[in-house]
């Protein structure tokens, strides 16, 4: 758990100097970023011979759903990026709307596939499923936050 969390770290920080470079960036780190969260669920998911097709289809079906609301998420953080020094009562009001409707729409999507995984593969590898998920999305969050000033930080 220590490796994947220092990894994540690794990456993320990265991402974070990212989201102001330009779309080529963005994919190349995506690409990085899926392989490693690939990695560390095959490392920690402890599939059967028989969950294990089953298991990455839903998981890549997952992905594919899921990259809309990263690169939704990715825009949002070059808004912040570029106004938060500035930002006004109505310009904060609006990106936490659609940062709150993108939370939103992201538990959907988990719940939606939650119950994909607990049909196809049972509830305890479901619930594994999102428990890892969850790991990795509150790692990215930390970071994220960590190093982002907030709201007015700056401003007189």
């Amino acid at each position: 758990m220590k490796k994947i969390t220092a990894i994540l770290t690794i990456i993320i920080l990265c991402s974070v100097s990212f989201v102001a470079k330009a779309q080529t960036n963005d994919e190349m780190f995506n690409s990085v970023f899926k392989q490693e969260k690939r990695a560390y669920f095959s490392e920690n998911m402890h599939l059967k011979t028989d969950e294990f097709d089953k298991f990455w289809t839903q998981y890549g079906f997952f992905e594919t759903d899921r990259a809309t609301l990263g690169s939704d998420r990715i825009s949002q953080l070059k808004t912040y990026v570029e106004k938060y020094q500035t930002m006004s009562n109505e310009d904060a009001d609006t990106f936490m709307k659609k940062w709150l409707a993108l939370d939103k729409k992201e538990d959907a999507l988990r719940k939606k596939y939650y119950c994909k995984m607990k049909k196809a593969l049972g509830a305890k590898t479901a619930a594994h499923f999102l428990q890892l998920d969850d790991y990795i999305q509150t790692a990215i969050k930390f970071e994220i936050l960590d190093e982002l000033p907030f709201i007015g930080e700056f401003s007189n």
